[in-house]
């Protein structure tokens, strides 16, 4: 399929483990590389369906997470830092783990969480592995109508169980979206679990919790969570299981009906190409999608992947929340596919969800942080964006960090349907998934169609060019000035970006940091590598030039409110396949693919 099939065999399976954290952390010595060669919640008489948006004390009393944890950067608005500020924001003077004592409810309308009625215990890993995790696409009958059960009995329990699915759908929203602030006395800051090495941690102790309760609801502590299989030709559609709308709990009305039935796009909001329908005919239309998606997915866990910043994403301070970053777990084909199965935004719709600040939000339920929850289908994407977590580790030689601060970092949720008490899980907890007593069907990860996905340049390379400018246009070209407003196909140049020299073991990144955006729409750009102008439109990831895309999806925000966000890209592969890995500099290109404006404050830099 264009290149893209697995005709290698995967390296021997890795033990999880931590690494360095320093710029980024060297690879395990194996024999594994990271890179294939070919490749207010206001209550106002709403119905039940509606106690999502319960007073926050409603919400947290039940949420499996009193959890708590440091910050995203929601509703931070502050003057651009000036060069010396950017210099010491590249260090924690306080590395303090994220805990569920930094963090709290501030808004003065709403009752802040109830101390618990249990006190916490503390996480006791679990003996065996009894769950076995498995794609939505090939379960049979028997399985099918197991997970149907228990979603619908989770469903039917009240909403003052912290385990109903109400509750479970409002842990999302009130960590996504405005409902706690960080260090309010100085920093004033919401909390959020996405843009950070927070993410996918607290994603993955999440759904445990979550998938903990399904089994119990119906009996069976071997019932294991299934995943969307969106990586493999086979599952790239929206799963047949959800869609029935007849008597079916995995049924949500908040889809966008001119996808379900389509190819899943996993670089939504930068393909011009129109939607094919998954089931036509193998056209050549059907083959680019195809190809595409994997070719996605490669960049996400291969080339984009390096270390631990540019997969996991960056890490955060407690004592400086202005440095932080998403990685490519979370940048990529999760946000992509939020976004695609939610339903379109707009100004008006009928059914809209309402935010923190009373507002109808029409881009839900998948397509808005604070409704996501509310679509089952969230849980099987999310597994398969924790399989991914897995495959990386396992599979592919990737490393989470040695840092303390993400190792003891440890938020609460509540588990036991029957007797629900609040639980502290540290990350250091999640790192291997025996650890919580699932893993995923080995069958499923046998072949990995993506893996020696074969790119292809999008323009000629010379090396020594020093980027994708001749001399003569260089020595006329502006730089761009930062702070920068970028817009939807206005690219902007940044020529001449200092390379550094390589370190042995350590991959260099490209960090893009200080990123404002409107969160109330979704917000994209893409970055390439020397590039011409006039073909960076173009790029994708299905070339070598494409080094990796900032993408959000949707969350509430008060009229003028930015929201400030960064990413890391890994681009050792990069540099190597467009014959600049022993250049001096190169030229970064920045490619805006959605309508908001997104303001850039500072230049890009890559590190090593």
């Amino acid at each position: 399929m264009n290149g893209c099939m697995a005709s290698a065999p995967l390296a021997a399976a890795a033990t999880p483990a931590t690494a360095k954290s320093p710029a980024c952390p060297s690879k395990k010595t194996s024999t594994t590389t990271l890179r294939a060669r070919a490749v207010s919640c206001r209550a106002s008489g709403r119905s039940s369906d509606d106690l999502l948006w319960l007073p926050r004390r409603e919400i947290l009393t039940g949420l499996g997470g009193i959890t708590a944890g440091l910050v995203g950067y929601q509703s931070f608005v502050s003057s651009v830092a000036n060069a010396a500020e950017e210099v010491a924001a590249e260090k924690c003077s306080k590395p303090d783990p994220v805990t569920d004592t930094l963090i709290e409810c501030m808004d003065p309308t709403i009752p802040c969480p109830p101390t618990p009625k249990t006190p916490i215990v503390d996480f006791t890993p679990e003996s065996t592995v009894k769950r076995i995790r498995r794609p939505v696409h090939l379960l049979n009958r028997e399985y099918q109508e197991k997970y149907k059960e228990a979603v619908a009995k989770m469903k039917a329990l009240p909403a003052s169980n912290p385990l109903s699915f109400v509750r479970q759908a409002a842990i999302h929203q009130a960590y996504c979206d405005h409902h706690y602030h960080y260090d309010p006395d100085k920093k004033n800051v919401d909390f959020d679990v996405h843009n950070s090495w927070l993410f996918a941690p607290w994603h993955r102790m999440y759904i445990y919790f979550y998938e903990k309760a399904l089994g119990q609801l119906i009996g069976d502590d071997t019932f294991g969570l299934p995943f969307w299989n969106w990586d493999t030709p086979a599952g790239m559609v929206v799963p047949a299981l959800f869609k029935d709308s007849f008597a079916n709990p995995l049924y949500d009305s908040n889809r966008n009906p001119d996808h379900l039935d389509m190819v899943a796009n996993l670089n939504f909001l930068n393909d011009k190409s129109t939607p094919v329908a998954f089931n036509g005919p193998h056209d050549k239309a059907y083959q680019e999608a195809i190809y595409k998606n994997l070719a996605t997915v490669h960049q996400q866990q291969m080339r984009g992947a390096g270390c631990a910043r540019s997969f996991l994403g960056e890490k955060l301070c407690t004592d400086n929340i202005s440095r932080q970053g998403q990685g490519s777990l979370e940048s990529m084909a999760h946000t992509a596919l939020h976004v695609w199965v939610g339903r379109g935004g707009g100004t008006s719709c009928t059914g809209g969800v309402v935010d923190f600040q009373g507002k109808t939000q029409c881009a839900n339920d998948m397509g808005f942080l604070g409704s996501a929850g509310r679509d089952p289908l969230f849980y099987s994407h999310h597994a398969n964006v924790d399989r991914m977590w897995h495959i990386w580790a396992t599979k592919l030689g990737g490393e989470g960090f040695k840092d303390p601060e993400w190792l003891d970092a440890s938020f609460v949720f509540y588990d036991d349907v029957d007797n629900p008490h609040p639980v502290r899980i540290k990350f250091r907890d999640v790192i291997d998934t025996k650890n919580l007593g699932y893993t995923y069907d080995a069958e499923a990860d046998k072949d990995l169609p993506w893996k020696d996905c074969q790119l292809t340049s999008l323009v000629p390379h010379t090396k020594g060019a020093g980027g994708a400018m001749s001399k003569l246009r260089r020595a006329v070209t502006k730089a761009a000035v930062f702070p920068v407003t970028v817009t939807k196909n206005n690219v902007i140049e940044v020529p001449s970006v200092v390379v550094p020299a390589k370190k042995e073991g350590q991959p260099r990144v490209l960090v893009i940091q200080g990123i404002e955006y409107d969160p109330n729409v979704a917000n994209k750009f893409d970055v390439a590598l020397n590039v011409p102008k006039d073909s960076a439109l173009d790029v994708g990831p299905q070339n070598f030039e494409f080094a990796g895309s900032f993408a959000v999806v949707p969350a509430s925000g008060a009229a003028g409110e930015k929201v400030k966000g960064g990413v890391t890209f890994s681009v050792e592969a990069c540099l190597e396949d467009i014959k600049a890995a022993d250049d001096s500099t190169v030229d970064v290109i920045i490619v805006p693919r959605t309508e908001g404006e997104i303001k850039i404050n500072s230049a890009p830099t890559i590190q090593s």
